[in-house]
C-alpha cells in the first residue's frame, strides 16, 4: 500500500509541474498517464488506511474508532484549509485535496461496519449515479463566494459556501468521490496476502478501466458525442483545432453532455469507472509483485514516500508556491521526486512516522482514548473528589 501511495505522490507532482497542456495544444504525458489517476489512487488508498485503522478484515467500530477517524479527519482538514493560503497567495495551478479528503473520512462513518460486498456495490454506485446527482445540483446549491482553494477565512466568512464547495462544485466533489473511498473501504477489508485477491483486483480493476474508458470512446466518436461536447463546452476553439480540448480538457459541467467526457477530473460516470479501475488494478500488481523479496527492496523509496503522504503533500504544495524553477519544469520534477524520495529514507530510518504524520496519530489516539474513558474517570488516573478509590 505504501508503495502505491508513493507512485501516486509521484505521478500528482508530475501533474502539477507539467500541467495538462504543452504549448502546441497536445495533451502532456504526466495528463494522459497521471491525470485524474493519482488522486484516484491517493483517495482509494486512503480509504484501504482508514479500514486498516478500524480493524481491518474484523472491523471495529466503538466510540474509540469513529472518535479517531474524526479527530484525524479534522486536523487533515485543518491543513488542507491552512495550505489552502499559500497555494492562493500563490496563485498556483493546485487544486489542495485535503479538506476534501477529510469531508470523505466523515462521511465514511456510517459506513465503517458495512461488508466488503456492500461497499463495492456502493462504490459502483457512487460513480454512476454521482455525477448525475452532482450535474442536478449545480443549479440548485449556490456555488462558492471565493475563489481558489477553501481556506479558514472562508471557513469562518463562507461556512455554507466552503460546504458546497467540498460537496459539489469543487474540483474533488465529495458526493461523487465517495466511489474511490468506498472502494479502498472494500478491499481494505479483503485478505490481502491472497495471491487470489490480488489477481481479482488485478484483472477487474483492468476490465472496469479498460471497460469505461472504450465505451467512452465508442460514445465520443461514433455517435456524436463528441461534437455535442464541443458545441456544450469548447465551442469558443474551431473544431478542427478542438480535438485534444474536447478529448482532454475539464468541462465545467454547465450541460448534461459532460457527462460523456472521460478527460481526467471530469467527474464523469467514465471517468470514475476507468479511474476507480486503474487503481484497483494499480493495487493488485502491486500486491503480486512485493511478494517477491527483490521487488520489495527495489520499492523501499516508494513505499518510504507512501508512508508520510501528508508531508510530502503538503511540502511540494509549499516548494511549488516559491516559484523556484518554474521555467525547468524537468529539473523542477526531478528536485521534487529526488528531494522526496531521500527525505523519506533518511526520515523513516531515523525516526519513523512522517512529520506531519505524527501530531495527526497523535491527535487520533488522544481522541480514542478520550473517547473510551469511562465517564466520570479522569485520563490521569486520578480518583475524582468525592468518589471512592477501587481497592
Amino acid at each position: 500500500m505504501d508503495a502505491v501511495r508513493g507512485l501516486a505522490l509521484l505521478g500528482m507532482f508530475s501533474v502539477h509541474v507539467y500541467g495538462a497542456f504543452a504549448a502546441d495544444g497536445s495533451p502532456t504525458p504526466a495528463w494522459v498517464f497521471a491525470g485524474g489517476r493519482s488522486a484516484a489512487v491517493f483517495a482509494v488508498t486512503a480509504g484501504v488506511g482508514l479500514a486498516f485503522t478500524t480493524g481491518g478484515r474484523r472491523p471495529v467500530t466503538d466510540r474509540g474508532a469513529y472518535a479517531a477517524v474524526t479527530a484525524r479527519a479534522l486536523l487533515i482538514g485543518f491543513t488542507g484549509l491552512l495550505l489552502g493560503h499559500a497555494a492562493n497567495a500563490a496563485d498556483l495551478d493546485v487544486d489542495v485535496i485535503l479538506a476534501f479528503y477529510a469531508l470523505l473520512f466523515l462521511l465514511a462513518l456510517p459506513l465503517l461496519r458495512l461488508r466488503p460486498r456492500t461497499l463495492a456495490g456502493l462504490a459502483l454506485l457512487f460513480a454512476v449515479a454521482g455525477p448525475v446527482v452532482l450535474h442536478a445540483l449545480h443549479g440548485v446549491l449556490p456555488a462558492p463566494p471565493f475563489d481558489g482553494d477553501p481556506t479558514l477565512a472562508d471557513l469562518v466568512t463562507h461556512p455554507v459556501g466552503v460546504l458546497s464547495d467540498l460537496l459539489v462544485h469543487g474540483d474533488y466533489p465529495v458526493l461523487a468521490w465517495l466511489a474511490y473511498l468506498c472502494a479502498g473501504l472494500a478491499v481494505g477489508r479483503l485478505d490481502l496476502t491472497s495471491k487470489r485477491v490480488a489477481r481479482r483486483l488485478l484483472a477487474g480493476g483492468v476490465a472496469v478501466a479498460a471497460g469505461a474508458w472504450l465505451v467512452a470512446t465508442l460514445l465520443l466518436r461514433e455517435f456524436g458525442g463528441l461534437w455535442h461536447l464541443w458545441r456544450a463546452e469548447f465551442s469558443d476553439t474551431p473544431w478542427r483545432e478542438a480535438r485534444n480540448e474536447v478529448l482532454w480538457d475539464t468541462p465545467d459541467g454547465s450541460t448534461w453532455w459532460s457527462l460523456l467526457s472521460r478527460a481526467p477530473h471530469s467527474t464523469s460516470p467514465f471517468d470514475l469507472l476507468q479511474t476507480l479501475g486503474s487503481a484497483a488494478a494499480l493495487l493488485g500488481a502491486a500486491l503480486l509483485l512485493t511478494r517477491f523479496a527483490p521487488a520489495r527492496r527495489a520499492l523501499v523509496p516508494l513505499s518510504a514516500a507512501g508512508s508520510m503522504p501528508l508531508t510530502l503533500y503538503v511540502a511540494h504544495v509549499l516548494v511549488l508556491a516559491t516559484g523556484t524553477l518554474d521555467d525547468s519544469p524537468d529539473l523542477l520534477y526531478g528536485a521534487l521526486v529526488t528531494g522526496a524520495l531521500l527525505f523519506a529514507v533518511c526520515w523513516r530510518r531515523m525516526v519513523g512516522r512522517g512529520p506531519l504524520e505524527i501530531p495527526v496519530a497523535a491527535g487520533a489516539k488522544h481522541a480514542r482514548r478520550v473517547a473510551e474513558c469511562p465517564r466520570g474517570a479522569t485520563t490521569g488516573g486520578s480518583p475524582q473528589p468525592g468518589k471512592p478509590q477501587n481497592s
